[in-house]
Formats: structure tokens, C-alpha cells, sequence
């Protein structure tokens, strides 16, 4: 059995996997006064895992304070902390400096590729929206980062005197009230980069979205896209096999 984690910029998302099945996604805000009490006591009842393997995006102290959380329940489980490197199962590494991509992105990628045949759009709606090509020979062409939905709000709330920051839901619609032109400007802004960049793609290259806001973002697309909210956590588990040069 093995514990994965993806550790992205807001939030600490967990599954357990037996024999390659992967069980419920589970979430926290680590930003949150009570964290580490809270996680432990999700922890503490577990079978104790073969491997704790964490994709973190994270401040490393984070990072740190999570391992420390598991290796002191589990005095024996395995710690696997992936970086990005120039190949590995089947994919090239665009970037010039490898380890430079976020590790998040690269299992993605991974995920993508192994699981979704021919050339994959990738795209990662979290706190900032990563997109990122792969053609179908393995070759990654490179991607794209912008703010999420969430930051292009405060940005406009923090750099304006008018605009305030709320929560409201975002549509791909037009708007008469100012809440609600911000989100939909926000939600029609990231699935206007996506389908640019669809656009200049070979019509056989298939869009896979992930991250907590997959689902908006995909419903304000013009266009067909798979939701894949575990794709991070998948590429984990591949990595978890050891099989780089697959």
C-alpha cells in the first residue's frame, strides 16, 4: 500500500492506493491554524503504507512538516519525493533545465501520457493554471502558466479601488452586476488562453483538465475535455514503480 501526496500551492490532496487501485481523494488547507493536528488525526487510524511518495510545490518547510508527520507514525515506510528530470516513462523534458519544471506538471504529464493515447493538451486548473503540450511520441513542447481564477480576482480587488474580492461563481455568460463580470471575465479569460493554444494543436490532440477548478473551466469551453482530478496523484503511483524508461 502506498500514501500519495500532492502538495500543491494551497492545498494537501491524498490517496491511498492498494495494488495499483487508487481510493477516495481527500483534501486540507495547510495554510490552516490547526494543519498538522488535523492531518495527523486523519493518519493516525491508517494501515501503516509501503511508500509515502509526495509531489510538493509547497514552501519546503512544508514539505518537511509533512514528511515528519508520516515517518513518526510509520518509523519504516519509504519516502519518495519525485523531481522533474530531462526523460522518463516515455516523455522528453521540453525545458532546458529539466528540474526546473514543476514537478507537479511533470507527473502530469506522465499520467497523461500513459493513460490517454496520441498527443494531450494538459492543462492544471489550480491557484495558477499551467498548460502544457505533449505530442504523441512523448515529446513535451513546452506549456504556459497564468494566474488561477481565484488570483486574477485578487489581483483586480488588490490593484483597484473599487473592486472588491468575493466568492462569487463564475459563468460564461455577460453580466449586470460587478461581482459577477469579475468572475465571468476571470472563468472566460483561462478558457480563452486554452482554446488559443487548442487552436494552433493538431485537431487529433485530446484537452485534459485537472485541479479544483477543472470542472468551471470546462464549462465554459467550446470544446470537448476530459477531467481528470487524480491525474497528479496517477502520474505518483507510476513513479512509485520505478519504471523511468518506460
Amino acid at each position: 500500500m502506498n500514501l500519495l501526496l500532492d502538495m500543491g500551492n494551497s492545498l494537501l490532496k491524498w490517496a491511498v492506493e492498494h495494488d495499483g487501485r487508487m481510493g477516495e481523494i481527500q483534501a486540507l488547507d495547510y495554510g490552516q491554524d490547526d494543519f498538522s493536528k488535523t492531518l495527523l488525526a486523519h493518519w493516525q487510524a491508517m494501515e501503516p503504507p509501503e511508500k509515502l511518495a509526495i509531489a510538493s510545490v509547497s514552501k519546503p518547510q512544508v514539505l518537511t512538516e509533512v514528511a515528519a508527520i508520516g515517518q513518526s507514525l510509520w518509523p519504516d515506510v519509504e519516502l519518495v519525493v519525485p523531481q522533474s528530470s530531462r526523460h522518463g516513462f516515455g516523455l522528453t523534458n521540453a525545458y532546458a533545465q529539466p528540474e526546473k519544471l514543476g514537478v507537479d506538471r511533470w507527473l502530469a504529464m506522465i499520467a497523461a501520457h500513459s493513460f490517454y493515447a496520441g498527443p494531450i493538451c494538459v492543462v492544471d486548473c489550480g491557484t495558477a493554471i499551467t498548460v502544457d503540450v505533449v505530442r504523441g511520441d512523448g515529446e513535451h513542447a513546452g506549456g504556459l502558466i497564468c494566474p488561477g481564477l481565484r488570483l486574477m480576482k485578487k489581483a483586480l480587488a488588490a490593484n483597484t479601488a473599487a473592486l472588491a474580492f468575493d466568492n462569487q461563481v463564475s459563468r460564461a455568460d455577460l453580466a449586470t452586476e460587478t461581482g459577477a463580470a469579475i468572475a465571468n471575465g476571470v472563468l472566460l479569460a483561462a478558457a480563452g488562453m486554452i482554446q488559443q493554444v487548442m487552436a494552433r494543436l493538431a485537431p487529433d490532440c485530446r484537452l485534459v483538465l485537472t485541479g479544483g477548478d477543472a470542472q468551471a473551466v470546462a464549462g465554459a469551453l467550446a470544446m470537448p475535455a476530459v477531467i481528470d482530478h487524480a491525474l497528479v496523484l496517477k502520474g505518483l503511483s507510476l513513479f512509485c514503480t520505478g519504471e523511468q524508461t518506460a
